[in-house]
């Protein structure tokens, strides 16, 4: 058993696909996912979600990344909401920022080591 697709439920999927896009550089397949590594974000029209989130951590998407200061640079950019600032940890660095929707999603560098990644 695996997962192979998690999906996103908002009444704005045009514009959290948007922000998607553009906070994270990712395009959509033929099948309106995006692809993140053997797992797929679908992002889509939902008749029984409306406004924001309103219990955000309950499901928190984590996003491997190769280096998470440059994207957090990239995300500066975009004027994101920031739940939790990149931080190291003793396991790498970590940041926390709200999509549009006001869903989790955490950027993490595994084994990232201090001192490497200044902030």
């Amino acid at each position: 058993m695996r997962i192979g697709s998690l999906l996103i439920g908002s009444e704005n999927a045009e514009q959290m696909k948007s922000w998607y896009r553009s906070a994270f550089s990712v395009t959509e397949n033929d099948g309106g996912a995006f692809p993140l590594g053997d797992v797929q974000l679908f992002i889509e029209e939902h008749s029984e979600v409306s406004g924001p989130n309103a219990d955000a951590a309950r499901v928190i998407v984590n996003l491997d990344v190769d280096d998470c200061r440059a994207l957090e640079a990239h995300l500066l950019t975009l004027g994101v909401t920031w739940v939790r600032k990149v931080e190291q940890m003793p396991f790498g660095l970590i940041g926390t920022l709200a999509d549009p929707d006001g869903n989790y999603v955490q950027i993490i560098q595994w084994g990232a080591e201090p001192g490497t990644h200044p902030g």
